[in-house]
């Protein structure tokens, strides 16, 4: 007698899908923010919170530290990867996309200037700032306004982030809860200090001061991965909490600025990090395509800006376009940037990164 039996569909993974949605909602957030100026009405007039860059800034920087911790904790705490392997593999997970979309600004821009349209401020592009650029050290401190691929500088701070974690990571994941808290008290504590010392808010110092903002978030998602690790989260919790948690951070990010609105909008978003880690909700391949695009929106939006804002600002000057049709060309700007950003994940990113892991993994088997 022969029995069939029907495979069953894996479980979803828990994160999984929200995970790699939100990765590629938080680079919108920053298409938009610097989008929002050319719009034929400033978005951060429709809506005060488009004015607040640092969102998805900070909360990008947490997400970083929260997914490594996750993925890469447990294997630094049993040494099944060594540090230096760790930071290697990911400065070349970055680097090489960063190049390709360094090297098309460079494109754009030299294109540009010699028809006749330099960019706005010359100043932020010179030699020396292409030079940190290239060699992910221009958000360490060395320059004080950023140039070329701007939003790359958090690239260069998670370098640092990345070299400090491999080293302490293996010890924290093996903390218990209370010293946890501790950790995670004092990280909002020097992030305090510090900021009251430069005599700036913290969630958005000036660029000079990157590092000084990175490090704190990166680990403040870092020790919420570990604290909150297996907590589970149903679809119905999961919508309530990220609907007031989005509340929260609308309603405090329209209001005037203040150290106390501050942190709690990032314990907002710690909140929604939270959420989204624990609730197991179906993967699709549209929500895997969504988190592998979100390194390359974030990449690239600069560059297609720089190109078809420029286009857009012509349209309007050559045709006088009305208000509603601005709009629609301002949108088309938007939509050109987030299907730039899938093909170049499919395009460059995707072989990219295979081509780096093989070789690295060949490596690896060559010394075993």
């Amino acid at each position: 007698m022969s029995v069939s039996v029907t495979p069953t569909a894996p479980l979803p993974r828990a994160g999984g899908a929200s995970l790699d949605v939100l990765r590629f909602l938080a680079a919108g957030f920053i298409l938009l923010f610097h989008f929002g100026e050319s719009a034929p009405r400033p978005l951060g007039e429709l809506a005060p919170v488009m004015t607040q860059g640092w969102l998805a800034t900070d909360f990008f920087l947490m997400l970083s530290g929260f997914i490594l911790m996750r993925a890469y904790g447990p294997r630094l705490a049993e040494q099944r990867v060594s540090p230096v392997n760790f930071v290697s593999r990911r400065v070349l997970r970055l680097w090489p996309s960063h190049i390709v979309a360094l090297l098309l600004m460079l494109l754009v821009v030299g294109v540009a200037t010699m028809q006749g349209h330099p960019p706005g401020h010359a100043e932020k592009y010179t030699v020396w700032a292409f030079c940190e650029q290239l060699i992910l050290i221009h958000g360490w401190g060395l320059s004080d306004t950023p140039g070329w691929n701007v939003p790359t500088w958090t690239l260069s701070a998670l370098v640092v982030c990345y070299s400090v974690f491999s080293l302490c990571a293996g010890s924290v994941f093996r903390w218990r809860r209370m010293a946890l808290i501790t950790g995670l008290l004092a990280a909002l504590s020097l992030a305090l200090a510090l900021a009251a010392l430069i005599g700036h808010s913290f969630v958005d110092l000036p660029f000079r001061y990157g590092l000084v903002r990175a490090l704190p978030l990166f680990f403040i998602g870092a020790l919420m991965e570990r604290l909150t690790a297996g907590v589970a989260v149903s679809p119905r919790i999961y919508a309530a909490g990220m609907a007031l948690s989005g509340l929260i951070v609308v309603g405090l990010a329209s209001l005037p600025r203040h150290t106390l609105s501050d942190f709690t909008i990032l314990g907002a978003l710690a909140a929604v990090l939270v959420l989204s880690a624990g609730v197991s909700l179906p993967e699709t391949p549209l929500t895997k395509r969504m988190g592998r695009a979100a390194y390359a929106l974030f990449l690239i939006h600069s560059v297609v800006g720089a190109i078809a804002l420029g286009m857009d600002g012509m349209l309007v000057h050559r045709f006088d376009l009305p208000e509603p049709l601005h709009w629609l060309s301002w949108g088309l700007c938007v939509v050109a940037a987030i299907a730039a950003a899938f093909v170049f994940e499919a395009g460059v990113d995707r072989p990219l990164s295979q081509w780096v892991s093989a070789r690295l993994n060949r490596g690896v088997k060559a010394e075993a």
